[in-house]
């Protein structure tokens, strides 16, 4: 497998491995900056080895920016744009690359043209794993025989972007920011990496399994994958998140609707699943940072506030939490 990010208007590569190689045993890492120019900034980090490509990227452009991505041999794709508006470009159409997705494909020799508008910041992260590696990774995964994309890998049934694609949810978002962000011992990071790996996938096959169980009651299809979207949204914004107004505009819902199918479909309110995501991501932190730093990185003003909610939450205050 080889993978190749060209950005067209400075004429730079970004990143350019040749993963059909021998590699070391352990996952190699590189960060790559550019920030040559006055009106780009780029910044990407790749972890990889023999089949296998991990790479997290933020681009800030004040101009139209085009990633030509070139992928060689037949691999798996795993990608999430948390922040952009990036499309899509072929000879045939335009497709916008949906914020909040995860999209999962099966493709081979791919040559993709992705194109990112002046002033409006990417962050994207994805997954690449040869056909050997993904078959080698879960060759002894009894739920493989219920999931109809390892089928179609097994098929050579090729699964192009976007026909394959998931709202994210909190244990998806925690599970791909584990593995694109964390930094393992040298010794045992391949292993941990592929038991991330691992559970990320069978987390994909329980979406996939929930998407095909139909329309929630009462919500139409239509307002179903805007209430998915507002849900996708608050993940990635959850440390500082919008008002009901605002996400309201940004999934094309008036705010009474918003509200009421966003508690029939998750069974909370919007504030109670802020908090709830606050919190979690709170518990993560114990023991990584003081309890005031905790609730500056949650996005709280009041650090008083900040442990009250914990309290409420666990039953305990954040430095309690500490000594159990």
């Amino acid at each position: 497998m080889y993978i190749e990010s060209k950005l067209v208007e400075v004429n730079e590569t970004l990143f350019s491995e040749d993963l059909s190689e021998e590699k070391d045993q352990n996952i190699i890492k590189d960060e790559i900056n550019i920030t040559a120019y006055s009106w780009l900034k780029a910044k990407s980090k790749i972890q990889f080895s023999k089949g296998l490509f991990i790479v997290e990227t933020f681009f800030e452009n004040d101009k139209n920016l085009t990633d030509i991505f070139s992928i060689g041999g037949e691999y798996i794709q795993i990608s999430y744009l948390g922040k952009g508006d990036s499309q899509l470009v072929s000879l045939k159409e335009r497709k916008p690359i949906e914020m909040g997705r995860i999209n999962c494909c099966y493709n081979s020799n791919t040559v993709t043209t992705i194109e990112m508008p002046a002033n409006k910041p990417t962050h994207y992260q994805a997954i690449y794993l040869s056909k050997k590696y993904y078959l080698e990774l879960l060759k002894n995964e009894a739920w493989l025989a219920d999931s109809s994309f390892y089928k179609n890998i097994i098929q050579s049934d090729f699964q192009k972007w976007g026909a394959c694609k998931f709202p994210i949810d909190y244990s998806l978002y925690h599970i791909l920011n584990e593995i694109t962000k964390s930094d393992w011992n040298s010794d045992f990071k391949k292993y941990y990496l592929d038991l991330r790996l691992k559970e990320l996938f069978l987390s994909l096959h329980f979406c996939q399994q929930e998407l095909c169980s139909g329309v929630v009651q009462g919500i139409s299809e239509e307002n179903l994958e805007k209430i998915r979207t507002a849900h996708a949204y608050l993940i990635e914004n959850f440390k500082n998140p919008p008002t009901i107004k605002v996400l309201a505009r940004k999934v094309l819902l008036n705010e009474l609707q918003l509200k009421k199918d966003f508690k029939k479909m998750y069974g909370k309110t919007i504030r109670s699943f802020i908090i709830e995501l606050r919190m979690k991501k709170a518990k993560s932190l114990l023991g990584k940072h003081t309890v005031s730093e905790m609730a500056g990185i949650l996005g709280y003003k009041s650090v008083p506030h900040f442990i009250n909610t914990f309290k409420k939450c666990y039953g305990y205050t954040p430095k309690q939490g500490l000594n159990q």
